[in-house]
């Protein structure tokens, strides 16, 4: 592998972005809107006073760069540059310095608030010219990837779902981002839940679940359980098992335009889905199933009993089961 630190402008990294030859979308990167607008202010304020910033890390295959470590950074700049958010109202006026010695001026320009076609021009060329370390990995392998991932991030506030990636092959990752990809996922998470990667935690655990068996007990979801499981499964993936779970998601999207459940019942209602495909019952009466508990989940006391504190621990995720087991029983 070969590593080389290139400092790129702003500008140079939009038109890549612009032109398809940057990727913002590796599977070991969280999705972009992490950062609030104080944490992306102050990047474009630290560019501005030339502050240093983080190096950005990009495989490079020819022309093209897929990053993996600084997402929330380019994201951005090419977001702040389009005009799509302003900056926060509590920054102090940056003072700028033209020419040398006697001849030396300063002035004071105001940035607080203000979208990027706002700005004085004199500031729109200084955001554009500002540069961003990038570290060119060329011939990285998949191990190198994840190592380099690793020790970038592991001073970071990643939660556990997103740092799973790391141990998944790239066989399995691209399985469960297909899967989570699925229009379902809209309606049954909010933003937020989507951009801490809990819908590809959902299909782990769902996957456990259908893996569930007299000889086999996957319900236990802490986290050692899930990358236990999932060390193990990626080794001899069913696939048929896959393409109906795939069915089964699409199948609900197509029955609910809209739907919220409490997030501990998402496995499990993927799970009955499954089984109703996979056994060619009635998804009609799965779908009555599922917006009548829905709707009386609050006055649920049973099931709600499984839903709070260490709502992870085999017992539980083994009561949830339970109940939907039931549940599936009555479908015909």
């Amino acid at each position: 592998m070969q590593s080389t630190c290139r400092n790129k402008t702003v500008t140079w990294i939009c038109k890549q972005i612009d032109l398809g030859n940057m990727s913002l979308t590796h599977k070991l990167q969280r999705k972009e809107g992490q950062w609030n607008r104080k944490m992306k202010s102050d990047l474009i304020d630290s560019l501005l006073r030339e502050y240093p910033i983080n190096p950005t890390y990009a495989l490079r295959e020819g022309s093209f760069y897929s990053i993996i470590d600084g997402v929330q950074r380019i994201s951005t700049l090419r977001d702040y540059l389009a005009g799509k958010f302003s900056l926060s109202k509590n920054l102090d006026p940056i003072i700028f310095k033209t020419g040398s010695g006697d001849e030396s001026t300063e002035s004071e320009y105001i940035i607080a608030g203000k979208r990027f076609a706002d700005l004085d021009e004199i500031m729109r060329e200084t955001l554009k010219a500002s540069e961003l370390q990038i570290y060119e990995l060329v011939g990285a392998t998949e191990k190198d990837v994840r190592e380099i991932f690793r020790r970038q991030n592991a001073g970071k506030a990643l939660n556990k779902t997103q740092l799973r990636k790391v141990i998944e092959t790239d066989e399995m990752g691209g399985i469960i981002r297909d899967l989570a990809s699925q229009p379902l996922f809209e309606k049954l998470l909010t933003p937020a839940q989507r951009r801490k990667d809990l819908d590809k935690e959902y299909i782990r655990e769902t996957l456990m679940l259908i893996e569930t068996d007299q000889e086999n007990d996957y319900t236990s979801f802490r986290d050692n359980q899930i990358n236990a499981f999932i060390e193990m499964y990626q080794e001899n993936i069913p696939y048929e098992k896959i393409e109906i779970l795939k069915q089964a998601v699409a199948k609900l999207d197509e029955s609910f335009e809209s739907i919220r459940l409490n997030a501990s019942s998402i496995p499990m209602v993927l799970y009955v889905a499954y089984q109703v495909i996979k056994e060619n019952k009635s998804f009609d009466q799965l779908a009555e199933i599922i917006q009548d508990f829905a709707n009386g989940y609050e006055a649920n006391e049973e099931y709600k009993a499984f839903c709070g504190q260490g709502t992870t621990s085999s017992d539980k995720v083994k009561g949830r089961f339970e109940y939907w087991r039931r549940l599936y029983e009555k479908i015909s």
